[in-house]
């Protein structure tokens, strides 16, 4: 290199400084305060912005495909549902936890909704896609290094997103409940099903997916890929599907549930259990909700610590 010519650094970063976050010299506590908030609420409608449409649309493909869901199962009478269900490989069984006994009545048909692929994709897909975006989605964007310049804490450059994705997981969940409630409302199923039964499958399905979301934000902390991200949260959730599937068909490799946390994830033996639904419900909900908040933890961690680099 010529003497005197400055040594260009091939990867640039936006360094984590001290001063981050803290008030802007030059302004009163007052000032910086109040400048601060206004930050803050436009963080707000900038997050609100970026994810009203997918959670809009969510919402509506997860409220429709409920009362289809209610349609098609009132085409298939009760008979026909328990020929279908013995028809079933011993071996199969287990998947389900419940009776299938259980799964043949009214409630046991809409349970199915709470874990089809269809529920299971929309959801995973508001959720990756909002935590993929939380560090290495806006890094790709070019937009991160804005944002670390703002008199405002990276914690809550962090916090902001992590909350309205917390409210849009748990409005999707609601809204496969809607979904019931309206085909109930509309098609005639063939016997009574009390709504109120499912509440507990609607509580687990979103600690599922706030417990995914957590996961997403972690990698996402300390990546600058988007596509790497959603990726490597898609693969963690379809590997820790398949050793859930593992563990409850070997029973030797039961010990396996204790490696996934989709084995605190059952809403239809929630939905159908006589007795103590509700405290079953709260202890492997809290355990998906407390791994969650793990993750965001440590993703607020890893992305207050770490340098921010400048997209190529």
């Amino acid at each position: 290199m010529p003497p005197g010519r400055p040594e260009i650094s091939p990867q640039p970063v936006c360094r984590r400084g001290l001063h981050d976050g803290l008030t802007p010299k030059g302004l009163t506590l007052q000032q910086a305060q109040h400048l601060t908030g206004m930050k803050n609420l436009a963080l707000w409608k900038r997050a609100v912005a970026e994810a009203w449409v997918q959670l809009l649309v969510s919402s509506v493909v997860l409220i429709g495909f409920g009362w289809l869901f209610v349609w098609l199962m009132s085409l298939i009478k009760v008979g026909a549902w328990t020929t279908l269900l013995s028809l079933l490989p011993d071996f199969v069984h287990p998947l389900f936890g419940v009776p299938l006994a259980d799964l043949a009545t009214p409630a046991g048909r809409l349970s199915f909704l709470y874990v089809h692929v269809v529920t299971l994709l929309v959801c995973l897909g508001w959720v990756i896609g909002r935590g993929s975006d939380l560090v290495s989605g806006r890094i790709a964007r070019g937009t991160m290094e804005l944002l670390i310049t703002l008199p405002v804490r990276r914690v809550t450059v962090l916090a902001i997103p992590s909350v309205i994705s917390t409210v849009g997981s748990a409005v999707l969940a609601v809204s496969v409940w809607l979904g019931s409630w309206v085909g109930l409302k509309t098609v005639d199923l063939g016997g009574k099903v009390e709504l109120a039964r499912f509440w507990p499958g609607v509580v687990n399905l979103f600690a599922m997916v706030f417990c995914l979301g957590g996961v997403t934000a972690l990698l996402s902390s300390w990546d600058r890929d988007r596509w790497r991200t959603i990726w490597l949260a898609g693969g963690y959730f379809v590997l820790s599907a398949i050793i859930d599937m593992v563990s409850c068909l070997w029973k030797p490799a039961a010990w396996l549930s204790y490696a996934t946390f989709l084995s605190a994830f059952d809403p239809q033996r929630l939905i159908l259990i006589r007795e103590g639904a509700w405290r079953v419900t709260l202890e492997s909900s809290a355990a998906l909700i407390g791994l969650g908040l793990l993750g965001y933890a440590a993703a607020a961690v890893i992305f207050s610590l770490r340098d921010v680099p400048v997209p190529r």
